[in-house]
């Protein structure tokens, strides 16, 4: 039986009978998917990484420059995904390369990766121990996000953008979640109003979520992101804060104290 025959059989208490096996596989999943985005990234070129560093505003005189540990991660899970090459991206061209067994975890994780969406999601509600449920605020969609650091440390009305993978009745995160903050209604519809326009697809009916991304790293939102040791588990999930100050100043901003340096530098680095 798969989890979404489960979950319709037991709607009513499918996230709490079922949180073990919905763990298992997040499990199960994560590690196979962590492996061959190891693999992914060594296939990226330097002329690739520049593109999308360039794309980011993250390359400076020719020079990859980051402000914070997780701004690495948002590079190259940007590149693997939407840097192209003769109309493919590196996912792709890796399944045409190296084609795996096609009932092997990989193929699962590829095939996810080929659905993965980009898009800016607030946090409806939290599952303890297991994730949260986020609605897209483009599509409106509500989805199940399972995610042990998610579940530990997140609040409802936290806007984050990032990366889902589909899986059978529930997604995972496919890179670093870059958190926009808890927002009112009005500042998540301005949000959305701004970036409508910058996330239409193109010619080709692919999106480039360029825009947003970059709009996030230059408004601090990778700072924004710590990680935690939970007890009993060997992997380090993402855990959000909601810091008043960098949701409300960018990095490289000038501090609101008044001292005349950025903000980094001064406020934000001792907060």
């Amino acid at each position: 039986m798969n989890l979404v025959d489960l979950f319709r059989r037991n709607p009513e208490t499918s996230l709490v009978a079922n949180r073990d096996v919905l763990v298992a596989r997040y499990q199960q999943l994560r590690t196979t998917s962590r492996n061959l985005n190891n693999r992914l990234v060594t296939r990226l070129s330097k002329d690739t990484l520049h593109e999308g560093g360039r794309k980011l505003g993250i390359l400076k005189d020719n020079t990859l420059v980051f402000d914070t540990e997780d701004e690495p991660a948002v590079l190259m899970d940007y590149c693997i995904y939407d840097v192209r090459r003769k109309g493919r991206n590196t996912i792709e061209q890796y399944l045409i390369d190296c084609p795996p067994d096609p009932e092997s975890g990989e193929t699962t994780c590829l095939q996810a990766m080929q659905h993965a969406i980009y898009s800016l999601f607030v946090v409806e509600s939290v599952e303890r121990g297991l994730g949260v449920t986020v609605r897209d605020l483009l599509s409106q969609e509500v989805l199940l996000v399972v995610d042990m650091g998610f579940g530990s440390s997140a609040q409802p009305g936290l806007v984050l953008a990032s990366r889902l993978l589909p899986y059978d009745g529930f997604s995972i995160t496919g890179g670093a979640a870059l958190p926009v903050g808890v927002l009112s209604a009005e500042q998540r519809g301005t949000l959305l109003t701004a970036m409508s326009a910058a996330m239409t697809p193109d010619d080709n009916g692919y999106f480039d979520p360029a825009p947003l991304i970059r709009a996030c790293l230059s408004g601090g939102c990778s700072s924004h992101v710590e990680y935690q040791e939970l007890s009993g588990r060997s992997n380090s999930p993402q855990r959000i804060t909601n810091d008043p100050l960098a949701a409300s100043v960018g990095r490289n901003s000038p501090c609101p104290c008044g001292s005349g340096r950025k903000s980094k530098h001064c406020c934000m680095k001792n907060r």
